[in-house]
């Protein structure tokens, strides 16, 4: 791939949504593995799609990576503080569990330099931050063992099975007729995958200016009988005991963590591994987070498929009672709205098991329709259902804007 240097290629950082006015650069991501993370189009224009990152355009039918055009992509809100939307979202531990869907870091591929040295520390203290409230609620109920193998010259009994070579070595040749060298497997608490999450904390303890001490004292409190001693064909080479599925988030953090202070180390001061991040599914989590906040005398249903095929963001009953999906779209500020997304809603209300969510009456109870939008005009960053606006020319249709936070 050659490099452009039009005009719109010469700077490789563009927003979120931003048309695509390279045919050369549109081209390029259609050939590359990000093509849907990358590309969306509205009105027949291709525009960059609602992931932020750095990514490289290699080539995914070429086997040979060639890495030589990258792409920054900045959130198109100016100065949104995506960081306090992951610590609004890290408060709820319904939220945290499927979260590692938001963003990915990638170690496999070169690092990407990057001017914005803000993303690049954000990466840091948003995996951190991750990693520290998974771990919490993974703690309530107790550190994991598992079975390690340990080597001992014993006094006159035999566990797991003898090592003759050593037992010849160490006792037969010294005359010691009493000992017996054996390898066993002992169920203990210093098992390889604590230390993996132990030696992840140390790392984040110089995070903690940027996040809560007391939510890393209160995790590191529990590993004082755990080494933190590693090598790198241990962490890449771990088997997780099939017992413990919860744990695999977990350890898949905590080797990032080690991973990304290692690949970082070997980084000039402004590169960074190329990542992304889900602008567009943050939000939802995000207004998830502030209907826990704010709602909670009515029941808020998310994501709950109904007849495996309708999935809506949000059923909300009790109080208020709508169908409400999130849409990361600035074209709900306007006197507008998108077609697709009436479909969308339009489509829920007309399903026999969600409008029962609301009355046992399917043939005459109407549900309301309520879309949530990222609002640039709104100055509270909570949910106030009764700020709602009615959508013009559509029939219980309504959109209320939420104000996303700032970096003051």
């Amino acid at each position: 791939m050659n490099k452009c240097e039009c005009d719109f290629c010469k700077e490789n950082i563009y927003k979120e949504h931003e048309e695509i006015k390279c045919d050369f650069l549109k081209d390029s991501i259609i050939k590359s593995k990000h093509k849907k993370k990358l590309l969306t189009h509205f009105e027949n224009k291709p525009l960059f799609s609602y992931f932020i990152g750095a990514f490289w355009l290699n080539d995914k039918d070429n086997k040979e990576e060639h890495y030589t055009k990258s792409v920054i992509i900045k959130p198109k809100i100016e100065n949104i503080d995506f960081m306090r939307m992951f610590s609004k979202c890290f408060e709820y531990s319904a939220i945290i569990k499927d979260f590692d869907k938001i963003y990915n870091i990638n170690f496999e591929e070169k690092p990407i330099e990057h001017k914005d040295n803000k993303l690049i520390n954000d990466l840091d203290i948003l995996i951190a931050f991750h990693f520290l409230r998974t771990l919490e609620v993974e703690l309530h109920n107790g550190l994991k063992k598992n079975f390690i193998r340990r080597e001992e010259n014993l006094q006159s009994k035999i566990k797991g099975k003898i090592i003759f070579s050593k037992h010849i070595n160490k006792n037969i040749m010294r005359g010691r007729e009493d000992k017996i060298y054996c390898s066993y497997l002992d169920y203990d608490i210093n098992c390889l995958e604590n230390r993996i999450l132990k030696r992840a904390l140390k790392i984040c303890a110089s995070k903690i200016q940027e996040i809560k001490n007391s939510l890393y004292f209160y995790c590191i409190s529990f590993f004082n009988e755990v080494s933190d001693e590693l090598s790198i064909s241990e962490i890449n080479n771990v088997k997780l005991n099939p017992l413990y599925k919860r744990y695999k988030l977990l350890i898949e953090l905590a080797i990032k963590i080690i991973k990304l202070k290692r690949y970082k180390d070997a980084c000039n001061e402004n590169e960074a591994p190329p990542f992304w991040i889900d602008m567009s599914l943050l939000f939802e989590k995000y207004v998830y987070a502030l209907m826990l906040e704010n709602i909670g005398d009515s029941k808020i249903i998310y994501q709950k498929s109904y007849n495996k095929k309708f999935v809506p963001d949000f059923i909300i009953k009790g109080k208020y009672n709508y169908i409400a999906d999130t849409k990361y779209k600035e074209i709900y500020n306007e006197d507008n709205f998108e077609t697709s997304n009436i479909y969308q809603l339009s489509g829920y209300a007309r399903v026999n098991d969600i409008i029962k969510e609301f009355s046992e009456d399917i043939l005459n109870y109407i549900p309301e329709c309520l879309i949530i939008y990222p609002s640039n005009s709104k100055t509270n960053d909570t949910i106030n259902i009764n700020e709602k606006e009615p959508i013009k020319d559509l029939v219980r249709f309504y959109k209320l804007g939420i104000s996303l936070p700032e970096i003051k």
